[in-house]
């Protein structure tokens, strides 16, 4: 079974997150597999891509079993924070509006996923959380500069020292998604968006993002090199074996 899905349907780009049974986990298939689906998205003239995952879930962050099952954490961290990272760079950087439609859980990577994009759906039984500190992680993904820059450092320290869930009601009011509905309206409100997106003119996209990405995320490059590292060092010393070791026992 494929980690990705994609599909192209009047100038929309979907790719799918495709792991259901694991809540759309990112393991090192899955990291390549997005990157290339969103390469192929950025080049193939799409007005929009729209970034989901399938088994009603968006993502569940990394795929822990992978890291405990690695003899080398650190190295292989550091491996697919590379590969998450050329993906946050693309969807910054490309031309189309790039949508989330979250689904059940966004966690770790998957907050700073959803966060890169540009509009964020969500159904109002979504739960967000950083979970990197339960396993003794900084953030990769970007969560480090997306959500402190959106919400402020106290709201961000808060956020990650207390390994907060962030239900959808607060998640709308720090400005972390912009529409929250039942389920049973979530396409027919992605297809609204979609079409009010394209009812307007097109050709300021890339103007439009390269301002905001100037704005309110400059440095990008440089933080996510920076998230990488500190990632991929804690990885790599023995405490982060235990530390799995403990959140597994809990589960």
């Amino acid at each position: 079974m494929s980690t990705i899905m994609e599909s192209t349907e009047n100038g929309v780009y979907t790719i799918m997150l495709n792991r259901p049974d694991k809540k759309n986990s990112m393991n090192s298939d899955l990291l390549v597999n997005l990157h290339k689906s969103l390469k192929r998205a950025d080049t193939s003239g799409a007005q929009i891509i729209v970034i989901r995952g399938s088994g009603k879930a968006f993502c569940a962050g990394g795929d822990l079993i992978e890291f405990n099952e690695s003899s080398d954490p650190g190295t292989r961290i550091d491996a697919m924070a590379g590969e998450l990272h050329e993906s946050i760079k693309l969807i910054r950087n490309t031309g189309a509006i790039v949508i989330a439609v979250l689904e059940g859980v966004a966690v770790g990577a998957g907050i700073g996923l959803s966060l890169a994009c540009d509009i964020s759906i969500a159904t109002n039984n979504v739960i967000m959380n950083m979970g990197y500190r339960r396993i003794g992680l900084t953030p990769d993904g970007g969560g480090s500069i997306f959500l402190s820059r959106l919400v402020g450092i106290k709201r961000f320290s808060e956020l990650y020292l207390f390994s907060k869930n962030i239900g959808m009601k607060e998640a709308k009011e720090l400005g972390l998604v912009n529409f929250v509905v039942d389920e049973s309206e979530l396409e027919e409100t992605l297809k609204q968006v979609v079409g009010d997106i394209k009812a307007l003119p097109m050709e300021t996209i890339k103007y439009f993002k390269h301002l905001v990405n100037e704005s309110l995320f400059f440095g990008l490059d440089n933080h996510l090199d920076k998230e990488k590292f500190y990632v991929s060092e804690l990885a790599g010393k023995p405490q982060f074996k235990e530390h799995l070791t403990k959140f597994f026992s809990r589960k």
